[in-house]
């Protein structure tokens, strides 16, 4: 008992000293880890964000579903799981054990794993909902029942999965402060913050392949345009690279036992966190990514409209502009145009693609002629109708 209690006086000082320590130059690898955290910030909230736009404002607000409500709530907790990420990196995360004072490695790596802590139990929250969102959404394209029992079996994995690691990450320790410094303490699981690594990547990867694979199987025989079909496919299929990021991370979750691995440990920890939060932002990127189709198809509808209208020779809105067929010699075609008002039928991006629809519509032109011997127009008949048909 008193040299439990001995041990927890040395763990108190430990972290008294670790908490007042000043920051170390942000350099070398450290840089790159807050260079790519920005980045990885900056574009899924500006997906998100998009997302959004286009549940509301563009499909209307009775197209925001689960999928939207998990998609968003992965992405809340991202946020303040950077900030830890950044306060670790101002004091060595990252850093090359050369990079720290001499005599200070132990303080920097306690102030450092406890901020990594706060890291990936808010990141581990962020990369779940991420799944679940993209899960949700395949359920909503799925119409067979196999695929939906393949899906809805995943996200019960990944549900009992995360309620085990939390179980194990906060029992393994008394106190739990015991997790990012050794002395405050004992743990009764001594490597359960490794074991939990390893078995949340793997589980989170295999979830990320399921989701990627079956939507190959599960789009096949859906009446969709091909051209679509295969977008979904491949951007569903994104989620590979997240579980990419996932696998390298766990090369280097060895560096977690300091005993064992004492030398740069700072610099390995770095590699996880980065490897860390590239497969919390890609994930999020991914997952909104299909509803942000809608969006790209409004721009691309609004930019041929616009250059119809620009161009003499070309389409107006979706309908066909036929220019001014003209001779100069008597009798001959004075014009072939357009009616000005009149209704031109368009079928849907999604819905036309080509001969796969089979849709043929006919039209009929009517042409009026005229001849320097006679001003009064010819009433049309049957020698000059002239039956034009064409595919849609």
């Amino acid at each position: 008992m008193n040299w439990l209690e001995a041990r927890n006086e040395e763990g108190d000082h430990v972290q008294d000293i670790a908490n007042h320590l000043p920051p170390l130059p942000v350099e070398g690898f450290t840089k790159t880890i807050q260079v790519v955290t920005y980045l990885i910030v900056v574009f899924s909230t500006i997906v998100i964000a998009l997302r959004i736009y286009v549940r509301f404002y563009l499909a209307g607000a009775h197209q925001w579903g689960w999928d939207d409500i998990f998609a968003v709530g992965g992405w809340v907790p991202l946020i303040p799981s950077v900030v830890f990420l950044i306060i670790a990196t101002e004091y060595g995360l990252g850093a090359h054990d050369s990079q720290v004072p001499d005599g200070m490695l132990e303080y920097y790596q306690v102030r450092v794993k406890l901020n990594m802590f706060c890291f990936e139990l808010i990141y581990f929250a962020s990369s779940v909902l991420t799944k679940l969102a993209m899960a949700i959404m395949i359920l909503r394209l799925s119409a067979t029942k196999l695929y939906a029992y393949i899906i809805w079996g995943n996200m019960i994995v990944l549900a009992v999965n995360a309620g085990v690691c939390v179980i194990v990450l906060f029992a393994s320790c008394s106190p739990i402060q015991t997790l990012w410094n050794p002395k405050m303490g004992t743990c009764r699981i001594k490597d359960g913050w490794i074991i939990i690594s390893y078995s949340g990547s793997v589980i989170l990867a295999m979830v990320d392949w399921t989701c990627a694979i079956t939507p190959f199987f599960m789009l096949r025989n859906l009446q969709m345009p091909k051209r679509r079909k295969i977008s979904v496919q491949v951007i569903l299929s994104l989620g590979i690279i997240g579980s990419a990021a996932g696998l390298v991370r766990m090369g280097y979750y060895h560096a977690y036992d300091i005993d064992t691995y004492p030398n740069e440990s700072l610099y390995n920890w770095g590699h996880t966190i980065l490897w860390s939060v590239l497969e919390a932002g890609l994930g999020i990127i991914t997952c909104s990514l299909p509803p942000l189709r809608r969006l790209f198809r409004k721009f691309y509808q609004s930019s041929s409209s616009q250059s119809g209208k620009r161009s003499k020779l070309g389409t107006i809105d979706g309908g066909t502009e036929l220019a001014t067929i003209g001779g100069s010699k008597p009798g001959g075609i004075v014009s072939i145009r357009r009616k000005e008002g009149s209704k031109w039928d368009r079928l849907d991006d999604e819905n036309s693609t080509s001969s796969q629809q089979h849709i043929v519509k006919s039209t009929h032109v009517f042409v009026e002629t005229s001849s320097a011997e006679d001003d009064k127009p010819r009433v049309p008949s049957k020698e000059h109708e002239y039956p034009w048909t064409s595919p849609v």
